[in-house]
C-alpha cells in the first residue's frame, strides 16, 4: 500500500500532509528504518503512513505514545490503523500526563526497547520535550535518528491553544518562543553524541553517533 492509498483511506484527517508523509517515508527507506518510536500521534495519521511504509519494506514495528485524551479523537488512531490494516504493527500507549512517564517505564525494563528512529510531534514545549530528548537518547540505537516536527511552533500562534486561560497566563516569552527549536539548538546540537544536524521545512534532524563500525552494522 503506497502513500496515496493511505491518504484515500484516512481522508482529510489531520495532522500530516501527503507531502510530509512522502518525505518521512522516503527518509525511512533511505536509512533502512525498522523500529520506530513516535512521541505524539493525535489521530494517528503519521503512524498510519509509517506503518504502511514498514509493511512495504517487509518488516518493522512502531511504538507510539500520546495522551489519554487522544483516545477520544474522531477518528482515533485505532480506527485509522484498522482502515489501513496495520493495527498489528503498532503498539499504542495512551498516557494520563506525558509520554516521558512511559519512556521511564521502558528504561526500567530488563530488556529495553531500541529504536532506529524517533519522530517527535507531541508536547512542543521545553519542559516535556527537553527531558524527552535525554530519555530517547537512552533508547536510540547507535546510528539512529531523531526528527523533531514543528520546529517553530509557538503557543501564541496555536489556533487551539493561544486563547486558552493557561496560555494567557504564561509569560510572554514562553508564549512566543519556539520551544522545540530551543530543545534542538541548546540540547541536541550541543550533545557530544549527535551529529548530521539539518533543518528543513519545519523539521529538525539529528543522528546518534556510532562508537564503531560494528555498532553501525548491528543497528
Amino acid at each position: 500500500m503506497d502513500n496515496v492509498r493511505v491518504k484515500e483511506l484516512i481522508g482529510d484527517t489531520s495532522h500530516m500532509s501527503l507531502y510530509q508523509a512522502n518525505r518521512l517515508t522516503a527518509f525511512m527507506a533511505e536509512h533502512a528504518v525498522q523500529n520506530v518510536l513516535e512521541l505524539g500521534f493525535a489521530h494517528g495519521v503519521s503512524t498510519c503512513y509509517m506503518a504502511a511504509a514498514l509493511a512495504r519494506f517487509g518488516s518493522g514495528s512502531i511504538v507510539t505514545i500520546d495522551l489519554e485524551s487522544a483516545r477520544q479523537r474522531e477518528p482515533n488512531i485505532e480506527e485509522l490503523l484498522a482502515r489501513v490494516g496495520q493495527s498489528g504493527r503498532v503498539t499504542v500507549y495512551f498516557e494520563p500526563t506525558s509520554y516521558t512517564w512511559r519512556l521511564m517505564k521502558f528504561l526500567e525494563e530488563e530488556r529495553r526497547p531500541a529504536f532506529d528512529l524517533c519522530y517527535i510531534d507531541g508536547a512542543h514545549n521545553w519542559f516535556v520535550d527537553g527531558f524527552a530528548f535525554f530519555l530517547v537518547h537512552l533508547l536510540l540505537k547507535p546510528g539512529g535518528w531523531i526528527i523533531f516536527d514543528d520546529l517553530d511552533w509557538t503557543y501564541a500562534t496555536s489556533p487551539s491553544l493561544a486563547h486558552t486561560e493557561r496560555v494567557r497566563r504564561m509569560p510572554e516569552d514562553e508564549r512566543t518562543t519556539p520551544q522545540v527549536r530551543k530543545v534542538y539548538e541548546l540540547l541536541v546540537k550541543s550533545h557530544p553524541q549527535y551529529h548530521n544536524f539539518r533543518m528543513e521545512n519545519g523539521w529538525a534532524y539529528a543522528q546518534k553517533k556510532c562508537d564503531s563500525v560494528s555498532e553501525l552494522r548491528e543497528s
